[in-house]
């Protein structure tokens, strides 16, 4: 539910430097997830959970979302409502991702269940 705060945020340039300092706490250990995710996975998966497909759409959610404290600090050449509406989109995309995350761990949750549905 903390992604939906951030996109909140990332859709209005006026709180970006909110969102910056999230963002900033988040890429100091943006592994943190896909060691999460990993330990999770292992207890099912008897090899090399490292490198099942559903660790790696957390490690590609973390590196979305990390992506973006470059973009909102203009490294990436987006200012303003443009860099705000593609930071909208990564967020969006991070959400999709930890869906598919959740969705194929089978995970049995009332609100898991409507964040995959909200997140498809």
């Amino acid at each position: 539910m903390s992604l939906d705060n951030l996109k909140a945020k990332v859709a209005d340039p006026d709180q970006s430097e909110a969102a910056l300092v999230g963002l900033r706490s988040f890429n100091k250990d943006n592994g943190f997830y896909t060691g999460y995710a990993r330990n999770y996975i292992s207890k099912t998966v008897k090899n090399n959970a490292e490198g099942d497909a559903r660790v790696g759409y957390i490690r590609q959610a973390s590196s979305v979302l990390s992506s973006i404290q470059e973009l909102l600090e203009g490294r990436q050449g987006l200012f303003g409502a443009d860099a705000s509406k593609e930071a909208v989109a990564r967020v969006a995309k991070a959400q999709a991702l930890i869906g598919k995350f959740l969705g194929e761990c089978g995970v049995e949750d009332a609100k898991f269940a409507a964040y995959i549905s909200a997140h498809n």
